[in-house]
């Protein structure tokens, strides 16, 4: 069974325990059968955050942290690894986005931040893999998961003051294709932007190798 097939596997198999340990019902108000109701999607309130960092061009989050459903959204997705729900985070992703951006304003590479082959093993799928589909579908734009790599393994940032995220994040990413990135737009796409250092990086590492402008989206700011 080569790595990929373990992945697969693994997947399947925790997408059955946890349809048993977290049945589908609504964040917001319990309905059944779905993780987002389109009721409670409307009801949500933007706050969106736009910067500007060191290697990002512009730094794009429609939602912020503490909205209850993207909260408890995420956790669910990231660390409880409900793949499932990724689709209807996407969905809200998207919602958000396409206030801010409209169709055919530019052409983009989709790029979403890599995990570790360890950590992918572990979590069964890239949480950043799956919102980067849904933007680059909804956006007409190519998404490549095969450009961007971690060649490193690191610690989880969650809880690591912002110089320490720096420094273990520093020259965790390398980039396997020069050639598709040559001067080309990027959106770099993952779930929270806290202190952005996981995001800088990649857009470090993407700028050394001769990618041009580079934006960074994330579902929601921390």
């Amino acid at each position: 069974m080569n790595f990929s097939e373990a992945v697969r596997y693994l997947s399947i198999l925790k997408k059955f325990i946890l349809d048993i340990l977290f049945p589908v019902e609504c964040l917001g108000c319990g309905k059944e059968k779905e993780w987002i109701c389109s009721s409670c999607q409307d009801k949500m309130k933007m706050d969106i955050f736009v910067a500007r960092g060191v290697f990002l061009d512009k730094i794009i989050a429609p939602y912020s942290y503490d909205e209850k459903i993207i909260k408890q959204g995420i956790h669910l997705f990231k660390y409880k690894f409900v793949e499932d729900i990724g689709r209807d985070l996407g969905k809200i992703f998207v919602n958000g986005l396409e206030k801010l951006i409209k169709k055919n304003d530019f052409e983009a590479i989709v790029i979403p931040v890599p995990l570790h082959k360890k950590r992918l093993l572990e979590r069964g799928f890239n949480q950043a893999e799956i919102l980067a589909s849904c933007v680059g579908n909804f956006f007409s734009w190519g998404v490549e998961t095969n450009v961007l790599s971690r060649s490193r393994f690191t610690v989880p940032q969650v809880g690591l003051p912002k110089e320490e995220r720096m420094n273990n994040i520093k020259e965790a990413f390398e980039v396997l294709d020069k050639n598709k990135i040559f001067n080309k737009k990027i959106v770099l796409i993952d779930d929270v932007f806290t202190t952005g250092a996981t995001m800088e990086e990649c857009a470090k590492v993407l700028k050394e190798a001769g990618a041009g402008e580079i934006w960074g989206f994330t579902l929601a700011k921390g």
